[in-house]
């Protein structure tokens, strides 16, 4: 049995390793197993997969198990995953993709082979920063409406949410270099990493979380 833990920001990237990974461990499409986790991975989860892991393969010698979890996972549900990791099946692939591998137990670290894909700080085109920095001038000085309305389009990008964050966040820093003194993009970078820290790690409304950050400038 092999076990991988992946961060990536960019789900694109992550099916692109695993899709490499299965053809050079031969595993036949039919034996592997996707669970998808739409919302924070819990116990009940965690459950369902461990019986997964003890089916046998259908086709091949081995077969996998691909969980994704990018909104993250409760730590019963990461307990439940450590008995598997413990006390492994046979001839059975375990690949966990997450955002960030910091919300996983060390105990699941440390089980794992680890590959952190896109840890490189994101370059952003000249038409990108000046989207960004439009953004951030909205953020922070326009009407309330713009500021619901772009929550609104940000919290609905599930597939960007992480890359939009990673943006403002380069923004609000360049513009903070630039006019040391103004105390907004400093406490907006400040409300920038908490709102994704939460998001990231607890079951809250991505809309609702983003709004509070908005409407407090």
């Amino acid at each position: 049995m092999e076990s991988f833990l992946i961060a990536a920001k960019n789900k694109n990237e992550a099916k692109i390793y695993i899709s490499d990974l299965l053809k050079e461990k031969k595993v036949h499409p039919l034996d592997v197993n996707l669970q998808i986790c739409e919302k924070i991975m819990g116990i009940e989860d965690a459950r369902k997969i461990q019986k997964k892991a003890l089916l046998k393969p259908f086709r091949g010698k081995t077969k996998a198990i691909i969980i994704e979890a990018y909104e993250n996972i409760t730590l019963e549900a990461q307990n439940a995953l450590l008995k598997i990791l413990e006390e492994p099946p046979a001839n059975t692939i375990i690949a966990i993709v997450v955002s960030k591998k910091e919300f996983i137990l060390p105990t699941i670290i440390s089980r794992c082979k680890i590959i952190i894909l896109d840890n490189k700080e994101l370059k952003l085109t000249k038409d990108e920063i000046l989207k960004s920095d439009s953004t951030l001038n909205t953020l922070l000085n326009g009407r309330v409406g713009d500021r619901l309305k772009i929550a609104q389009d940000i919290a609905g990008d599930k597939e960007n949410l992480s890359l939009w964050f990673e943006a403002m966040n380069i923004s609000a820093k360049k513009n903070l270099l630039k006019d040391e003194k103004n105390l907004k993009y400093l406490n907006f970078l400040k409300g920038l990493q908490e709102t994704y820290k939460i998001i990231e790690s607890t079951n809250v409304s991505r809309r609702t979380s983003l709004e509070n950050l908005f409407l407090s400038f």
